[in-house]
């Protein structure tokens, strides 16, 4: 009686308060600090451990969340989102920890807040670890102290050092404890804010020590741990990891005697620990034991009555049901009888089918090899007649012309490098459907690329647009992808920005989204100002050769090629692209790369000189080019750079001459008539396999590498040959 009369009593002291508190808070204007004072009151409540205090704690942390969404303060919230975070764990509630994780980490991408992101960070740890994910723990740890390093208070780094240097003591990485238990107790010292933590980092620290052989440091801190806070000698379990490693010091120190004194005291008190926890647990479970039978036997005893009115309520229907049964086994007889019928003729047509499908794919397989072969020969046969008119534009360029001339090449130049980007468009376009790129991996610097691509974009076409571009400088300087495919991707979207923009603005930003030792996360944006897009344009923008009216494609030109490649070499570095646009209104490009981080390394100061550069002596250079004017060009090209050259009609007359005659080098094209490039180089490898054979050829490397290879030939140089290109192979294969 006098206990339920306490409670009563307890139970409208505690109504009384919260009445009177949220009075006071809903008299007084909602603001920051009186919340805080609730979460401050709510903690203390949960401290108490007893029923009334949990009431009390949960019913203040409810009124906190209730304020904070009426004062609409995005740092308040994240504060009390926090404090709920932390009930739920005391509580085991991870599923609904997940929710309001999720809730503060859409308020931290408003607000930008770094501090805010490490903190939120830290809770993710917590939260991983808790689920037994160690090394998703680990990592947001990590990304946690980087942040809270940086961007926070010096509180902030107490628990995410404290939880490092336990994790990296646990993984025997000592150094990298002793480094974050450090920082943690530093934090300690200048906050004098979470005193009861100094004990367990002395302690952790005093191992690290021991096992580094820092043993000065190690007596230091088992003084700091008895000169302090004498409350470890109350608690035996710590009690005992103390004597432990304080046996482990005087093992390593080969004093044994004393050694095995403090492991017999450990002992003594973890057994006393454990003895106490037996003690707990056994009542525990006699108590839980005694209500659990309590509980099974009146669920047996309602189940018993349950199925009795069951029984007596389904008795009724068992000779309806017996009759339904013998009616739906005689219906199933028919259905079943009609659906064999029906299988019977099904299975006939599908075989049928089945055979005409058969045919069609390898008419398919055909196309698609037809397709194949009818690229390689379309692409020879454009670029041959280009490599033409590249070759003479070269070559009139070194002659004496007039202003309106040099005007004339420049056109010829223009409208054949459009060209040149239509053919190549289309063969990279269908090497990508193939699968026949491959990812490289290279260091380079992404800033400096990406600052070089924009004003090299800007010296081409920029419709007097205004750029301002936006670069993160904490982008580590070296990154690992594939270079060409991410400037081909940043390039083509920037073009399409100049592109459809006139007087107007582009807004390029590249920021950091995550770093670690390994990899580097990397957001683009690109947005501009110019002519948009509609819904179903958008919808349609990744399809090849699509451009979205033809009033647009006689307006800007192009081939409609450039998104669709942009998507698939995304899809190659597993990416996505998110574009948005609306009519006059502009369009907005952005994706994230993973990038790799290289290890530093260390530069060392060697030289070593290389007197290689001096080309040979008596340079004969064999051309082998079945087109007359082809011939014709380059020959002249090559005599310009002061080089000798001999030409071939076909394979045939190749190998024949090569037999007569050393050659420093073979330019040689593939698809001639009589003996192509492939069978000439054969043969020529045949008798004589220290010649550098080069391809001069328009058929594509990435489908044909493997016949390249096989057959011997050093590199391949794609029609329409770059002059200067074709000299730096030149020089390269003829130095001494």
């Amino acid at each position: 009686m006098k206990l339920k009369l306490s409670l009563h009593i307890a139970c409208f002291s505690l109504y009384f308060l919260m009445t009177h508190l949220y009075a006071q808070v809903s008299d007084n204007r909602v603001n920051r600090d009186s919340i805080e004072k609730i979460l401050e009151e709510s903690i203390a409540s949960f401290s108490k451990l007893t029923e009334e205090g949990t009431e009390k704690g949960i019913y203040l942390l409810e009124l906190a969340e209730n304020l904070a969404e009426r004062l609409n303060d995005p740092y308040t919230t994240v504060l009390v989102n926090r404090e709920r975070i932390s009930f739920l764990f005391n509580n085991d509630d991870t599923i609904t920890i997940k929710k309001y994780l999720s809730r503060n980490l859409d308020i931290i991408k408003k607000i930008g807040d770094k501090r805010q992101l490490g903190l939120y960070y830290e809770d993710v740890g917590v939260y991983n670890s808790a689920l037994g994910k160690r090394k998703e723990a680990h990592l947001a740890a990590l990304i946690a102290e980087q942040l809270l390093s940086k961007y926070g208070e010096v509180e902030d780094v107490i628990d995410v050092n404290y939880n490092l240097c336990l994790g990296y003591l646990k993984k025997k990485k000592w150094e990298a404890s002793l480094k974050h238990g450090i920082k943690s107790l530093n934090a300690i010292e200048k906050t004098g804010i979470k005193q009861n933590r100094s004990n367990n980092l002395y302690l952790y620290l005093a191992e690290d020590y021991i096992n580094l052989n820092q043993f000065e440091k190690a007596e230091e801190c088992f003084a700091n741990i008895k000169n302090g806070d004498s409350l470890y000698a109350n608690d035996p379990h710590f009690k005992g990891r103390l004597l432990f490693a304080e046996g482990n010091f005087y093992e390593k120190t080969s004093n044994y005697k004393k050694a095995a004194f403090f492991y017999s005291q450990s002992s003594n008190s973890f057994y006393e620990y454990h003895n106490k926890r037996t003690k707990e647990v056994s009542t525990s479970l006699v108590l839980s034991n005694e209500l659990s039978l309590q509980k099974e036997e009146n669920e047996r005893i309602k189940i018993e009555n349950e199925l009795k009115a069951e029984q007596l309520r389904n008795s009724r229907f068992i000779i309806l049901f017996g009759t339904l049964v013998i009616l739906g086994l005689v219906l199933m007889s028919i259905l079943q009888y009609r659906v064999s019928f029906y299988k019977t003729k099904m299975n006939k047509l599908l075989k049928k089918n089945y055979k005409k499908l058969i045919k069609a794919n390898k008419k398919v397989d055909k196309a698609l090899k037809a397709k194949s072969e009818f690229l390689d020969s379309v692409t020879h046969e454009l670029l041959t007649p280009l490599n033409t008119i590249k070759g003479t534009t070269f070559l009139m360029k070194k002659e004496e012309l007039s202003v309106h001339q040099m005007d004339q090449m420049q056109l010829i130049n223009l409208s054949t490098d459009t060209l040149l980007n239509l053919i190549k468009d289309t063969i990279h376009l269908n090497d990508l459907e193939k699968g026949a790129i491959e990812l490289k991996k290279e260091q380079f610097n992404l800033k400096s690329l990406l600052n070089n691509l924009i004003d090299s974009s800007l010296m081409v076409k920029d419709n007097n647009n205004k750029i301002y571009r936006k670069i993160d400088n904490t982008i580590p300087d070296l990154l690992i992808s594939d270079m060409l495919k991410v400037s081909k991707i940043f390039l083509k979207i920037l073009e399409n920005a100049l592109k459809f923009t006139k007087n107007g603005s582009i807004y390029i930003e590249v920021s950091l989204v995550t770093l670690t030792d390994n990899n580097a996360s990397v957001e683009f944006s690109v947005k501009d100002t110019g002519v948009g897009m509609t819904k179903d344009q958008v919808n349609k923008a990744f399809e090849a050769f699509y451009q979205g009216s033809v009033k647009i494609n006689r307006e800007y030109g192009g081939t409609g090629l450039g998104l669709s490649i942009v998507k698939r070499m995304l899809d190659l570095l597993d990416s996505d692209i998110v574009l948005k646009s609306k009519p006059n209104e502009g369009t907005s490009v952005s994706f994230v790369i993973n990038f790799g981080v290289p290890e530093p390394v260390t530069e060392k100061n060697a030289y070593q000189s290389n007197d290689s550069n001096s080309l040979k002596k008596n340079v004969n250079i064999l051309l082998v080019e079945d087109n007359k004017v082809n011939q014709l060009i380059t020959k002249k090209i090559i005599s310009n750079y002061g080089f000798c050259c001999d030409s071939a009609y076909d394979g045939t007359e190749a190998v024949a001459m090569v037999k007569k005659q050393n050659y420093s080098i073979i330019l040689m094209d593939i698809m001639m008539p009589k003996m192509d490039g492939f069978e000439a180089t054969e043969n020529i490898r045949g008798f004589n396999t220290e010649v550098p054979i080069v391809a001069l050829t328009a058929l594509s490397e990435k489908l044909n590498k493997e016949r390249f290879n096989e057959v011997g030939i050093f590199k391949i140089l794609q029609k329409p040959v770059i002059p200067e290109q074709l000299y730096e192979v030149l020089a390269d294969c003829c130095k001494e």
